[in-house]
């Protein structure tokens, strides 16, 4: 299994072991639970200039111990990987730091990870921050991938009722007394976590590319992730 949180930074590499970028962002599949790509950062132009993303299909890529090696000499064009994926990247979305919400509609927490599997980029288990629900330190939620309904276009969907994922063991018990002791204290960090995760939970697209939709995650993720277990 792979994880998102150690994909983030990663080297692409040619077959030839040529450096031609790293990753910026693990990319979604715009509905359903499973990781379609990424966008790759590459060098800047004479170590100064900035230059635009690449996007790369999962199924470009291979797996190996320190890097993702790509066949051939260079990155895809944006039309030849689209090609491969049957659609736009502007529609894809990036989970890291997004709302979650249970079936009955109920802030659940945020995607701290994602564990899936590199060969189909099916998620096999997706871990929950509850540091959205407040200042009171709940500690982290396992969801896994029969409980995940996917992207709503505005939060990933855990697909149970609340009254379910406590049943389902501690940890969502203890997820769901924190979101009762936010609720009770009208917690200010709360409310504006949750507003700038809504805010943040878009597709990829012109935001994202023009680095309005990163800042915005950047400011959730720092507001709301714990620190590494």
């Amino acid at each position: 299994m792979s994880r998102i949180s150690a994909l983030e930074g990663a080297i692409i590499a040619s077959s030839k072991g040529k450096p031609l970028g790293s990753v910026a962002e693990v990319l979604f599949h715009p509905v359903e639970p499973r990781v379609i790509g990424f966008s790759v950062n590459r060098p800047r132009t004479g170590g100064i200039i900035a230059r635009a993303p690449v996007y790369v299909p999962l199924g470009m890529l291979t797996a190996k111990t320190d890097w993702l090696e790509i066949a051939g000499k260079s990155l895809p064009s944006a039309k030849d990987s689209e090609r491969l994926l049957g659609f736009s990247w502007d529609v894809t979305v990036q989970w890291s730091g997004m709302p979650v919400r249970s079936a009955d509609g109920t802030a659940i927490g945020a995607v701290d990870d994602v564990d899936f599997a590199f060969e189909d980029g099916n998620v096999s288990v997706m871990r929950v921050s509850t540091g959205i629900l407040g200042d009171v330190a709940v500690g982290r939620l396992t969801v896994p991938h029969e409980l995940l309904e996917g992207f709503d276009g505005s939060a990933v969907v855990v697909s149970a009722t609340y009254s379910e994922l406590q049943s389902s063991g501690g940890a969502a018990k203890v997820v769901a007394k924190g979101a009762s002791a936010a609720k009770e204290t009208g917690s200010r960090v709360a409310k504006q976590a949750y507003d700038v995760g809504m805010s943040a939970a878009i597709a990829v697209g012109k935001s994202f590319k023009s680095g309005t939709g990163r800042r915005m995650l950047d400011k959730f993720k720092e507001m709301t992730r714990e620190d590494e277990e």
